[in-house]
C-alpha cells in the first residue's frame, strides 16, 4: 500500500526532529573518552607502582651497600665481614612485584679500590680491589623484581609485566682526630710479606695478649737509611705548621688540632732532635720549650707518671720539677731504690723484646707488700696492665723505697682529665716494606690501621727512641675515631 502524504510528512518531521535533537550528543564522546580516561588512570597507577617499587629497591640497595661499606677497614677479614653484613642485614620486602620476588635479595657484590673519575662512567671503568687491604668501596646490585601491570598491554602487542632493579655504591674511611701526629712502620712486618700478610700479622698481634706484653723500641726514621719495621716519624697536617716547635707542641698538647684519614697520610720530612720535650710532658716532665707549661691544663700529664725519678740527694724540699733519673735507671732497686717500668731482659729480634721484664722487682720497690695484679696470661703481665691496675686499685700514690710516687708533682694546672689516657700514643701504622717506601718525603700513604701504643718510659735529653707496648687498634668508641661511611652512587 502506498503511504499517504500525511504519513510521509509525519515521518519526515520525526527524522528532522531526531537529527536536530542535541540533548544526548555528549554520550558518544563520553563513551569514547571513558575508555581513554580509564586507560590513562590504569597507566598512571602502573607508573606509580613502578616508581614505588624502584624506590623501595633503591632504598634496599643503599642500606645493603652502607652496611657492607662500614666493614671496609682495610683489615684482612674486611671483605668477609662486609659480605656477611650485606647478606645478614634485616630482610627488606617490597609492596609490589610477584609474591615470590617481594623480598629484596642481593644478586652481585663487588669491591673497588678506585671509582670511575666521572659519575657518568659505568662502574666497569673503576678499579677492582685486589684484596681487603685496598677495598675502599663496595657495589651492591639487588635482584631484579618483576611487576605485573594492570593495563592489558597484551591487547596492543605489549607485555603485561615490567622488570626493574637497583644498585648502589658506598665507601668507607676511618678518620682519627685529636691524636699524636706520628706514624709507625708496622713492627710485625717482615721482609717478603705482601701488604695483606703484613696487615694480618698486625691484626693478630694487636689481639694477642702475649704480643701485647712485648716491648717495642721505636726508632726515629733516618733519611739516610731504608725504612725498617718499628721505624717512626711524624705526619704532616696543615693545622700543625711545618716548624719543629709546632710539632713538639702537637705531641705535648692534650688534643692536637689535626685529623688523619686512613686512605692516605703525608709524612713530615726531617729529624726532630728535641722531640723528647713533647713526649715527656706526659710524664710530668716540663723542660726546654715546655718548661713554662706545667700550669696549663692543655699540657697535663698522665694520671700515673711513675718513671724511676728522684729528687737530688740531700735536698728533699727542691721543686718536684727538678727530679732526675735514679741510679741504674730504669731499675734502681736496692733499699733506697726507685724503678720505672723495666725493659725486657732479652731481645730476640732487633727492636722487639720477648715480654720477660722484671715485674717482681718493680712491684716490690714501688708497692712493697701491696697485692699485685693477678696474672692472666701464663707469664708476667704487660706493663700497660700493671699501669692501669695501679690507677684502678688506688696504687698511684704509693711511695717507693726511694721516695718516688706515681702521682704528678710538677703539674699545677688543675684537675687531671681521665680520658684520653696521656700515655697512649695513637699512631698511623704503615706497611712500609711491602709498600716499598723510599725517601722521607711521602704523600698519600695508605694506613694499614691506626694503633694504640703505651709509652712505658720518658726520653732522655738526647734520646729519640720510644719504648712502647702495643695495646690494640683504634676502634669506634675510643673517642678519637670517626667512621665516614657514605653513598657514592
Amino acid at each position: 500500500m502506498t503511504p499517504t502524504w500525511p504519513v510521509l510528512k509525519k515521518g519526515t518531521q520525526f527524522a528532522r526532529a531526531f537529527w536536530n535533537d542535541t540533548s544526548g550528543v555528549i554520550l558518544p564522546y563520553v563513551t569514547i573518552m571513558l575508555v581513554v580516561i580509564v586507560g590513562l588512570s590504569v597507566l598512571a597507577l602502573d607508573g606509580a607502582r613502578l616508581m614505588s617499587l624502584q624506590t623501595q629497591l633503591q632504598n634496599g640497595a643503599d642500606a645493603l651497600a652502607l652496611a657492607g661499606a662500614a666493614e671496609l677497614d682495610r683489615l684482612p677479614d674486611a671483605e668477609t665481614r662486609a659480605r656477611t653484613a650485606i647478606e645478614r642485614l634485616l630482610t627488606n620486602s617490597t609492596l609490589f612485584g610477584s609474591r615470590a620476588e617481594r623480598t629484596i635479595a642481593v644478586s652481585n657484590i663487588k669491591f673497588y679500590s678506585h671509582l670511575p673519575a666521572s659519575d657518568a662512567s659505568p662502574m666497569s671503568v673503576g678499579k677492582l680491589a685486589t684484596g681487603p687491604g685496598n677495598a675502599r668501596f663496595v657495589s651492591v646490585t639487588v635482584r631484579p623484581v618483576t611487576l605485573p601491570i594492570l593495563l592489558p598491554a597484551a591487547l596492543f602487542g605489549g607485555a603485561n609485566t615490567v622488570t626493574t632493579a637497583a644498585s648502589a655504591v658506598a665507601g668507607f674511611d676511618q678518620v682519627v682526630c685529636g691524636v699524636t701526629p706520628i706514624y709507625v712502620c708496622n713492627p710485625y712486618e717482615t721482609a717478603g710479606m705482601t701488604y695483606d700478610e703484613a696487615t694480618e700479622a698486625l691484626q693478630h698481634a694487636a689481639a694477642n695478649p702475649t704480643d701485647q706484653g712485648r716491648l717495642i723500641r721505636l726508632r726515629q726514621y733516618d733519611e739516610n737509611a731504608a725504612y725498617a719495621a718499628a721505624n717512626y716519624g711524624f705526619l704532616s697536617s696543615p693545622t700543625l705548621g711545618s716548624d719543629d716547635m709546632g710539632l713538639i707542641d702537637s705531641i705535648a698538647i692534650f688534643r692536637p688540632a689535626a685529623c688523619f684519614l686512613q686512605r692516605g697520610v703525608n709524612f713530615r720530612p726531617g729529624l726532630v732532635r728535641f722531640v723528647h720535650e713533647g713526649f715527656n710532658v706526659r710524664f710530668d716532665i716540663y723542660e726546654g720549650a715546655m718548661s713554662e707549661k706545667y700550669n696549663d691544663s692543655n699540657y697535663s700529664p698522665a694520671q700515673n707518671v711513675r718513671k724511676g725519678y728522684v729528687l737530688p740527694s740531700g735536698d728533699e724540699n727542691q721543686n718536684a720539677c727538678a727530679a732526675r733519673r735514679g741510679a741504674n735507671w730504669p731499675i734502681g732497686g736496692g733499699p733506697n731504690g726507685v724503678t720505672g717500668l723495666p725493659l725486657d731482659r732479652s731481645w730476640p729480634i732487633d727492636g722487639m723484646g720477648e715480654g720477660n721484664w722484671d715485674f717482681d722487682s718493680y712491684w716490690q720497690v714501688n708497692h712493697g707488700d701491696s697485692e699485685p695484679p693477678q696474672n692472666l696470661n701464663g707469664g708476667v703481665p704487660s706493663r700497660y696492665r700493671v699501669y692501669r691496675y695501679e690507677i684502678e686499685q688506688g696504687h698511684v700514690a704509693d711511695v717507693s723505697l726511694g721516695g718516688e710516687s706515681g702521682a704528678p708533682a710538677c703539674y699545677s694546672g688543675g684537675d687531671l682529665p681521665g680520658t684520653p689516657d696521656r700515655r697512649i700514643l695513637h699512631a698511623a701504622i704503615v706497611n712500609c716494606q711491602s709498600l716499598q717506601l723510599a725517601g722521607e718525603q711521602q704523600y698519600n700513604v695508605p694506613v694499614a690501621a691506626f694503633g694504640k701504643f703505651f709509652l712505658t718510659l720518658p726520653l732522655g735529653r738526647s734520646q729519640t727512641d720510644l719504648y712502647v707496648e702495643m695495646v690494640g687498634l683504634v676502634r669506634p668508641g675510643d673517642g678519637v675515631s670517626f667512621d665516614v661511611v657514605q653513598l657514592y652512587r
